[in-house]
């Protein structure tokens, strides 16, 4: 009897035992997960030989379908990626995602009548919660057709629907540049900055926007911080001397052109008081210094016109929490209102910007004081960033 009992108790706890690799063979899951780690360490092949036969075991799983899709994608087998995103929506038209990567597929090669209708449908679709990559890549095509205003909206919808998306925040930085416009490309660092995002590229791009706005003295801390920063490559620190050198030599010249500038001054102020007088004035000796020196320096003469000018009105800055972006005004005060009904927080505010209606919450003169509510947010299960205006 006891002999019978402990083969009971045997055969039970084999029964409960993990399944073996033969029983996980069966699993398409398992060939999945397999796909997906060779995925994520770029090995492709592999990925492709697990995709494929999860494919083969699951054939009615939309994301195997667009996993697959991804790894031809990436080694350039741009016909079996059609195939496999187009199998996924079959499977499931309402599977956003294989649109996305469908419409970023013929983006790659440079298809762009058929990309812009692939992810225009994918942004149509308002339960897609990847809209900012969407926008990113409309933004890619718009700058491929040499289409300036439409690259620039779409950069800022995306960073607009997702102020963390790093990729996006750079471009918008890079266009803004190169049309000259250092300000707006400041704005954007600073706001990657006050989300806690910081790299020695961001620090050694902020050097170099502050020498181009002449703000030497900033520019030279975040040279600074970028040489103390043990993250910083050799060719950043080596760009990051060349700068200062830079610097050092527009300081000296801003130098050498106020001390001339002042002596022209003092030359000027005996001969006005001469003429006030009825003397005429005393001619000066034409000499080699007096030549040099008629013409004065751009930069002492554009340093005087900006003395003369009326000093511009600093307008403060408040930080504020963003707690949504929506394409439609509708939806944007619909989740305001279930904010402030279920939760009881009020101070939210909506504001469109390229046609983007964003939820904001606050007004705080520091960013410690805005990443302490984003703190007492969470306990709401409400996440949301940072942003500057």
């Amino acid at each position: 009897m006891r002999f019978l009992l402990i083969f009971i108790w045997l055969i039970f706890i084999l029964s409960c035992a993990p399944a073996t690799k033969e029983d996980q063979a069966k699993n398409w899951l398992y060939y999945y997960d397999l796909g997906l780690s060779a995925l994520s360490a770029k090995n492709y092949s592999e990925a492709i030989a697990n995709f494929f036969i999860a494919t083969q075991k699951a054939p009615n799983e939309p994301k195997v379908w667009n996993a697959l899709g991804i790894a031809y994608m990436e080694v350039f087998e741009y016909e079996k990626a059609e195939s496999a995103f187009r199998r996924a929506l079959e499977v499931d038209k309402k599977f956003t995602e294989a649109r996305l990567n469908l419409g970023v597929m013929y983006f790659r090669k440079k298809d762009y009548e058929n990309a812009l209708r692939e992810i225009r449908t994918a942004l149509a679709d308002e339960a897609f919660p990847h809209k900012h990559i969407a926008f990113y890549y409309l933004a890619r095509i718009y700058k491929a057709l040499d289409n300036q205003n439409l690259y620039l909206e779409n950069l800022r919808k995306a960073t607009a629907y997702n102020p963390m998306f790093f990729e996006a925040q750079l471009e918008l930085a890079n266009a803004y540049e190169e049309m000259e416009d250092y300000r707006s490309a400041l704005d954007v660092y600073r706001n990657l900055l006050n989300n806690g995002i910081n790299t020695p590229q961001i620090e050694l791009n902020m050097a170099r926007l502050l020498f181009y706005t002449e703000d030497y003295e900033n520019a030279k801390l975040f040279i600074k911080r970028l040489i103390e920063n043990k993250q910083a490559d050799a060719s950043q620190k080596a760009q990051a001397y060349e700068l200062l050198s830079q610097i050092l030599v527009r300081e000296q010249e801003r130098l050498i052109s106020r001390k001339m500038a002042s002596i022209q001054k003092e030359r000027e102020i005996p001969k006005a008081e001469e003429k006030i007088q009825g003397r005429p004035p005393k001619e000066e000796p034409i000499s080699k210094e007096k030549i040099t020196n008629q013409t004065e320096p751009k930069m002492a003469k554009h340093e005087r016109e900006t003395e003369n000018k009326p000093a511009e009105v600093h307008r403060e800055r408040v930080f504020r929490i963003q707690l949504g972006a929506f394409s439609s005004e509708e939806r944007a005060k619909a989740f305001k209102e279930k904010i402030e009904k279920s939760l009881g927080i009020k101070e939210l505010i909506i504001v469109e910007q390229l046609g983007i209606y964003r939820v904001l919450y606050g007004s705080f003169k520091s960013r410690a004081e805005a990443e302490a509510q984003v703190r007492r947010l969470r306990s709401y299960n409400l996440y949301g960033f940072i942003v500057q205006d």
